[in-house]
């Protein structure tokens, strides 16, 4: 009987140690993914050398630093991963996959970077408004003529002809091309245009698709009135689905040889910010007044994930993985995907770019002076 009765009792306390040791680990889960960080410490510094001239952007898990006088791969401790010189009066960059493009806004070059060699330089014959890069490589460049402009692809790794297709635009007809994106298999790109008709502007959205059935139908296979309201952005997604963003919210097209809206989204309040990655989409939006801001994320596919009303005073709002980033001059505030805010801190230096730093508890801090990866400390 008292062998018996030890048993049960040995039990019990195994079970009682069991759950208490799940509830800790709860409560511990529970404070660790909800906890606010006010504080960090300075893992490395690196001084920058580019004499606050140079732009950074994330790009596979480092930083892509551009100026006019050339490019290069960084990584958190400043190593040089590859880099690439040339000489432009306004870089502007592109990313895809691995393939990195830069253009010389108004002038007449552009590179193309894998990573692998030193870039591949190619000559345009009339003036660059911008660049878009696919994962291939290939290039949709816009050319500005005297009374036209001209939306090019090249393939500058091409041994015989870099130029392999051409979307003639004539401004007085067609409208001006506001912005546009190609897709990551370099065979879509997806337009928006600006038409003025006498004090009015009206805009437009045309799919230009260069597979064979893209050739069947003269590569034009779908196009969107949008009326007066603007399209302000376009960005794929991936190879069947683009992004659409205008001013009152924004819509989701798949199938690039048939194009449809798998999703319209349409806000009743101001959007004051957009940011985005590939698989969310995060929207600001305000009231008449402008007296309170709201912070919405979906998912691609529509699903609401995040709302909840904010009060922070930015420069700049991106979205890495499960994270949201808001920063100015010499504040960051990082809130995680269920809204809980997860860093907060003041900097004395003016930032120009917050990015993750490779663990979750660390980040790149680039200001006008230095490249830091901090560390968050609880105390």
């Amino acid at each position: 009987m008292t062998d018996k009765r030890n048993y049960i009792i040995l039990w019990v306390l195994t079970g009682i140690i069991i759950i208490l040791g799940i509830g800790g680990l709860m409560v511990f889960s529970y404070f660790y993914n909800n906890q606010c960080y006010e504080k960090y410490q300075v893992v490395t510094e690196v001084e920058r050398s580019d004499s606050n001239n140079g732009l950074y952007q994330y790009f596979q898990k480092n930083l892509l630093k551009y100026s006019g006088s050339g490019i290069s791969l960084i990584n958190s401790v400043g190593k040089t991963l590859w880099n690439g010189g040339f000489e432009m009066k306004q870089a502007q960059v592109d990313t895809c996959g691995k393939q990195v493009l830069a253009v010389d806004v108004g002038g007449t070059e552009f590179n193309v970077y894998n990573g692998q060699d030193e870039g591949i330089r190619t000559e345009t014959t009339y003036p660059i408004v911008r660049g878009k890069v696919s994962e291939q490589g290939v290039a949709a460049i816009l050319e500005q003529d005297i009374d036209s402009n001209s939306l090019k692809l090249y393939n500058p790794y091409s041994n015989t002809t870099k130029l392999i297709a051409e979307i003639p635009t004539n401004v007085s007809e067609d409208g001006y091309p506001l912005d546009y994106d190609i897709s990551p298999d370099g065979k879509t790109v997806v337009a928006a245009y600006m038409t003025v008709k006498g004090t009015e502007s009206e805009y437009h959205v045309n799919f230009f698709n260069f597979s064979d059935v893209g050739q069947d139908r003269n590569i034009l296979v779908g196009g969107r009135e949008y009326g007066a309201e603007m399209v302000s952005q376009i960005r794929f997604l991936d190879n069947e689905r683009v992004v659409i963003y205008r001013e009152k919210g924004f819509d989701i097209y798949e199938n690039m040889k048939q194009p449809k809206p798998s999703l319209e989204k349409t806000f009743d309040r101001v959007i004051l910010s957009i940011a985005d990655s590939d698989e969310y989409i995060g929207v600001i939006t305000t009231d008449g007044a402008r007296t309170d801001k709201r912070l919405q994320v979906f998912t691609v596919e529509g699903e609401v994930v995040l709302e909840q009303p904010i009060d922070y005073e930015y420069a700049d709002f991106r979205i890495y993985g499960e994270e949201i980033y808001f920063y100015r001059t010499h504040h960051v505030d990082i809130l995680r995907m269920n809204g809980t805010p997860k860093f907060r801190s003041d900097f004395d230096a003016d930032i120009t770019g917050v990015f993750p730093g490779g663990r979750s508890i660390e980040y790149i801090i680039v200001d006008n002076t230095s490249i830091r990866r901090i560390r968050m400390k609880a105390r």
